[in-house]
């Protein structure tokens, strides 16, 4: 939009004054993209039960997107690079790759990509039932980057006038053993190699945003996901999402976004999954793994430039596991400066029973500082 009334009003000038030489080079789009980030994460954490009651916990996150483009050919790669540090507990690092695949635009309607890439598949906020070929989201930061699988993966896209304004159908292949795809070997198809395909077909009807998927496995369950996001009013948007295992388990998730005319969003979703722990299980239970009971609510509310202070912004979130009614709070102010750094500071609580999923995790409390420079 910058660009465009930029060019407008050098044309207007043009025919006002004098001759004017305008380089159309200067409008051509880049060869390439990049940006990034560099962060810092320091949790002071308070123990719950133990001899040690205070523990800082460091975390340092780098990441590097990078795109190239040449003719109908798409490169992207997206490197990170982390280290964690506890004092007698942990030091380690690690370099994933989240992304690196190249895409060939083949024609209007048809692209083909081969590599590794986050698919992002679901509408829901803090979890997505649909999200198949995904790994699931860090229920602290729901936004994070996410390290992708490999696969391949054939588009066709196609728009039209009416009620049905565009189609598009993505068919994905992904394999899985000890050296290829391996977090989806262990985890979903329990250490056994598999072939593995989805359809996605996605569909924008009267408005509303529309995901049909099929996943196929020789060595698990098949399963089938729907999810719809839909604009009520300009400033209120409601989702859902409802996926099912062929064995009749299933896990499905309703939520609402909803803006002020103040600037205040608010953001809530109920999570239900029907092979998920009830109370007693929790209270037996050992495993720490997010969204182990049967149903969650969760929102997250943020209030920006509160007092008329620009760049600034207070929020709110809360996750109540609606089986034992434990609960995880966070409280917490972000502010971004004109150097693109930003700093976020939180305070975070666990509550509830001795035996409830979030009562009896290892840190009762923390003070959570963030600081990121974007590039």
């Amino acid at each position: 939009m910058i660009l465009k009334s930029l060019f407008i009003l050098l044309f207007t000038l043009s025919l006002m004054g004098d001759e004017y030489d305008l380089d159309m080079e200067d409008f051509e789009p880049k060869a390439y993209e990049y940006s990034g980030y560099l962060r810092i994460d320091n949790r002071a954490q308070q123990l719950r039960e133990t001899e040690k009651n205070f523990q800082n916990y460091l975390h340092l996150e780098a990441l590097f997107d990078f795109q190239y483009f040449y003719e109908l050919f798409t490169f992207k790669s997206s490197l990170m690079a982390t280290y964690d540090y506890i004092e007698d507990k942990i030091e380690t690092d690690d370099f994933p790759v989240n992304e690196l695949y190249i895409e060939a635009k083949l024609n209007t309607h048809h692209s083909i990509l081969l590599g590794k890439e986050s698919l992002q598949w679901g509408k829901g906020y803090f979890f997505n039932p649909v999200a198949f070929f995904d790994r699931p989201k860090d229920p602290n930061q729901p936004t994070k980057i996410r390290e992708g699988f490999t696969l391949s993966k054939y588009s066709y896209n196609k728009s039209y006038q009416g009620a049905l304004k565009n189609v598009s159908l993505d068919l994905v292949y992904l394999p899985a053993t000890d050296s290829i795809n391996k977090d989806y070997y262990q985890l979903i198809t329990k250490n056994e190699d598999s072939h593995n395909a989805a359809l996605r077909l996605y569909l924008l009807l009267y408005d509303t945003d529309i995901d049909i998927i099929y996943r196929y496995s020789d060595s698990v369950d098949d399963r089938i996901g729907l999810d719809f996001s839909k604009n009520i009013q300009s400033n209120f948007e409601v989702h859902g999402e409802v996926a099912t295992r062929t064995n009749n388990d299933y896990t499905y998730l309703l939520g609402a976004r909803y803006l002020t005319d103040f600037e205040l969003t608010l953001i809530s979703e109920y999570l239900y999954k029907s092979d998920g722990l009830n109370n007693k299980e929790l209270e037996n239970s050992s495993v720490i793994l997010p969204f182990l009971a049967k149903d969650y609510w969760l929102s997250l509310i943020t209030q920006k430039e509160p007092f008329d202070i620009v760049y600034f912004s207070i929020y709110y979130k809360n996750m109540i596991n609606m089986q034992d009614y434990s609960m995880q709070n966070r409280l917490g102010t972000a502010y971004s400066f004109k150097n693109n750094l930003n700093l976020d500071i939180s305070y975070n609580l666990n509550s509830g029973t001795r035996k409830s999923e979030f009562g009896k995790k290892t840190v009762e409390d923390f003070l959570w500082l963030q600081l990121t420079w974007n590039f």
